[in-house]
């Protein structure tokens, strides 16, 4: 057996066992906490001040890929948060997971959600105006400063990681279209939001 065959077969044993450990993790989390807080696609953290973290990493308090559903059963969810996760998503993927939000969240369970707003980059482009480039465009791999068109293709592409692009007016829609309800924006919340990315995101709410 070559060295690359058991690479692969070592990760595959220990997302197996991550696995199982998230199966136990969330039978604990339904059988003892009254409320619970989920954050999906959070990224390589623990959950703080009464969040639980879900994401496809090992860092994560539930390792789990959410092309899977989310691994709670129905209405067992009180507050579900999101941040610049649905922007990896084509729009048909984000429905399908909005609609598992939906599901596991109780009656009444509030659904948060943070994107990047694609609107700046377009304002720019349209009325000529630049842009900070060591502000707006973080992500190297991702800008080509050719012209200013590649405001435009720096957020909608993101070297291959965008595939929706948000403002204001569609955060909305998309939520209202997932039948959510009384769906608003909202102003940056220190206890959920990152600062360091207020300045080129949009915020929601909405209720089951």
């Amino acid at each position: 057996m070559n060295k690359q065959l058991k690479k692969i077969i070592k990760h595959i044993i220990r997302l197996l066992a991550q696995h199982i450990k998230s199966r136990l993790y969330i039978m604990n989390l339904l059988k003892n906490q009254e409320k619970i807080y989920l954050e999906i696609g959070a990224g390589d953290k623990k959950g703080e001040n009464g969040w639980v973290t879900l994401d496809l990493s090992m860092k994560s308090d539930i390792c789990w890929d959410l092309r899977e559903g989310i691994p709670f059963p129905d209405e067992s969810i009180h507050k579900i948060y999101s941040s610049h996760l649905f922007e990896h998503l084509y729009f048909e993927e984000g429905q399908l997971l909005l609609n598992e939000c939906l599901r596991v969240l109780v009656k009444d369970g509030i659904f948060s959600i943070c994107v990047p707003n694609a609107r700046l980059y377009i304002e720019s482009y349209l009325r000529g105006n630049e842009l900070d480039k060591s502000k707006f465009f973080g992500y190297k791999l991702a800008y080509n400063n050719t012209s200013r068109i590649d405001y435009v293709n720096y957020t909608a592409y993101m070297d291959k990681q965008h595939k929706y692009m948000f403002d204001e007016e569609n955060l909305v829609a998309v939520l209202e279209k997932a039948n959510f309800r009384n769906v608003h924006l909202r102003e940056f919340d220190p206890d959920l939001d990152k600062q360091e990315r207020d300045f080129e995101s949009i915020y929601a709410e909405a209720q089951k």
